[in-house]
Order: C-alpha cells, then structure tokens, then sequence
C-alpha cells in the first residue's frame, strides 16, 4: 500500500498543471532543462546550445506574444559562442515543438464558443480564400517573412489544413530565416546588454498595447435597454 507521501509526491508529478497545451510545454520546458543539465555535466562544451533549447521554448509557446522579440535575440546571442548552423539546427527543433503546441492551441481556442464566429466574419473568409488557394506557400512565405505568423497558423486551422503539412511548410520557411539571424550573430557580435535592450522594449511596447486592446471593449459602458412596456400615462 503505498504511503501518503509517495501519493503526494505521485500527484505532483501526473497532475495536469492548467490547460493540457500549457501543461505541455511546461513539461517539455522542465524536461529540457532536466535533460540539458545531465548533457552539460556528460558535454561541458555543449552549455551554449543547451541554453539556448531550453530558453527558446518560452520564448516561442504561448506567452510569444507579450515577448515579440525574444527569440531572434537569443539566436544572435548564440551564434556568438557557437557555429551558425548548429545554432539554426537547436532553434528549428524548439521551435517547431513550440508550433506544434501553438497549433493545438489556437485550435482549441477557436473551437470555442466566444470565437465560433470568426470564420464566419467576411474579411476573414476572404483570408481563407487567399489561403487556400496556395497554403504550402502561403505558410512558408509567412514563416520566412517579419509577417505575424499567427496570421498563418489561425487561417490554416480554419481551413482545415493538415497539421504535418503546415509544419513541414514552417520548417520550411524558418530554416533559412533563423539561419540568417544565427549568421547575422556571429559576425556583428551584437553585445548582449543591446539584445536585451530589444528585448525588453519589446515587452514594455506589447504589454500595455494588448491591455489597452483588452480593455476597450468596457470603456464606454453599455446603454441600459430601453422598457418594452410603456410608462403609464
């Protein structure tokens, strides 16, 4: 029979902490970093990739959004330590697991009943119509380019796009974009107290911004409804 403290210890571990996607990459975040200490302990050489991993994962997940302009920092920070396309190989890796979480999601978002009307909004269906039309394309251009790829990734799951074919395309894009970044870093050695600069005026621009987007909507309060029922005369 096992004791209390193993049943403790057990549902710590097996609990889903939140949303099943956020559950996700906190696990494979924690696993990472887990992973990377016993490969830096078996290859001390390899502490810059392994940083990197680990770091990329947040920087990319759901929380992207409120740091815009983290990951492309850290890829320039790492291509001053290490060989452009070992730096280009790790971030693909991360972030395609990042994607992969980030598609399921969105997907799970915009199944639900708050946003069941999206697709439905005229600019939007004709987004879809554009996209469709060449989505493979579509998706790698939208991956390559500075373009809000979560543009992409909403329009292909409205679409019903196959998931391994939007992955292969973002692979496909991304590639030679971090490549470029990683290149980029190893030969201006951009110093790191500018990157994080970038960084955190990144942070300081979006945070505010989406708060005002969010608040918006209850600025001008709703005008009370005017009585069905005629006032006696």
């Amino acid at each position: 029979m096992p004791r209390a403290g193993e049943r403790v210890s057990r549902s710590i571990w097996t609990r889903p902490l939140g949303d099943r996607h956020w559950d996700l990459i906190l696990r494979a975040t924690a696993l990472a970093g887990l992973g990377g200490i016993a490969l830096v302990s078996l290859v001390p050489g390899s502490a810059v990739l392994v940083w990197f991993a680990v770091m990329s994962l947040p920087a990319n997940g759901p929380l992207s959004p409120l740091i815009p302009a983290a990951f492309e920092p850290l890829i320039m920070e790492a291509a001053k330590y290490e060989h452009p396309l070992s730096v280009t190989v790790v971030g693909l890796a991360a972030y395609m697991l990042t994607e992969y979480v980030n598609w399921y999601l969105y997907a799970w978002a915009l199944s639900r009943e708050r946003l069941a009307g999206v697709g439905t909004n005229r600019w939007v269906r004709w987004g879809i119509q554009r996209f469709s039309r060449a989505p493979f394309t579509t998706t790698i251009v939208f991956a390559f380019t500075p373009l809000p790829f979560w543009v992409a990734r909403c329009l292909a799951i409205l679409d019903r796009y196959p998931v391994g074919r939007f992955m292969a395309a973002t692979a496909i894009g991304r590639f030679p974009r971090i490549l470029i970044y990683a290149w980029l870093g190893a030969v201006l050695q951009v110093p790191t107290v500018a990157l994080m600069a970038v960084v955190v005026g990144s942070v300081l621009f979006a945070v505010p911004w989406r708060r005002g987007r969010a608040q918006r909507p209850d600025a001008t309060p709703p005008e009370p409804a005017a009585s069905s029922t005629a006032a006696p005369g």
